[in-house]
């Protein structure tokens, strides 16, 4: 544990000791508030007279797709630029230890960027009376969503040798499989042939939470899918070893 606390520490670090860490948070946090007091044409905040906060939790996993692959892009590209990719596997860590220190380190700037929207709900609340189930259902599916992008990000950006190909290839990655659940493209495709991958369908499993509901279903699904990622992860760097 203290060896992962060590390199979180680091990553951490790394992170925030220069303006990129700090600006993709700014970025995301203006965004999103933009998206959900002014939006585009009549869905503004103003324009719906209404305190429930749907499309910020509509726009959450769009905007992820940019956001997490932007913060992860340097996990591994930075030490196969600077060359201490050689130098990560003489350390006294384990792969786990490594590929656990960094996706924790990841999932701190992700969650900051989360912590900072939560001014949205309580200027809400100010104005009017949210359903707070909801939103606490909301936030969770973000978190889930979250951690299953970022261990996703974490193990493709293995195959990156900078940081643009990570993000880019990040980019492409999550987004092919964020739209491969969604029903429209399955009808599109066929549903008599390709209507099983709904069962893999990342936007479904979100949705449940974005409705406020609490299926145990999703929560396996979105853990469940996590825990690959980070072992297919741990896979590849002992094949590196």
């Amino acid at each position: 544990m203290q060896k992962i606390k060590a390199l979180f520490r680091k990553e951490i670090l790394q992170n925030f000791n220069t303006p990129i860490g700090y600006t993709f948070i700014i970025l995301f946090l203006l965004i999103e508030s933009f998206v959900f007091f002014y939006g585009f044409k009549n869905a503004s905040f103003w324009d719906r007279n209404s305190s429930e906060m749907e499309i910020f939790f509509m726009s959450a996993p769009v905007l992820f797709l940019v956001f997490i692959p932007s913060i992860g892009m340097r996990i591994w590209s930075d030490e196969k630029e600077t060359g201490t990719w050689e130098l990560l596997f003489t350390l006294p860590l384990t792969e786990w230890e490594i590929v656990i220190g960094k996706f924790l380190a990841t999932c701190f700037s992700f969650a900051a960027a989360l912590a900072c929207t939560i001014f949205i709900p309580l200027t809400i609340s100010v104005l009017g009376d949210p359903d707070w189930g909801i939103i606490f259902s909301g936030y969770v599916g973000m978190i889930l969503l979250g951690l299953t992008f970022t261990s996703m990000v974490l193990y493709i950006s293995l195959f990156a040798k900078s940081q643009i190909t990570s993000f880019l290839v990040g980019f492409v990655f999550l987004g092919i499989i964020y739209l491969l659940g969604i029903q429209k493209l399955i009808d599109l495709l066929g549903s008599e042939y390709f209507g099983w991958l709904g069962i893999f369908s990342i936007s479904k499993h979100y949705e449940t939470f974005r409705l406020g509901i609490f299926d145990p279903r999703s929560f396996y699904f979105f853990l469940s899918l996590t825990a690959t990622f980070l072992y297919l992860s741990v896979i590849h760097l002992q094949k590196k070893r």
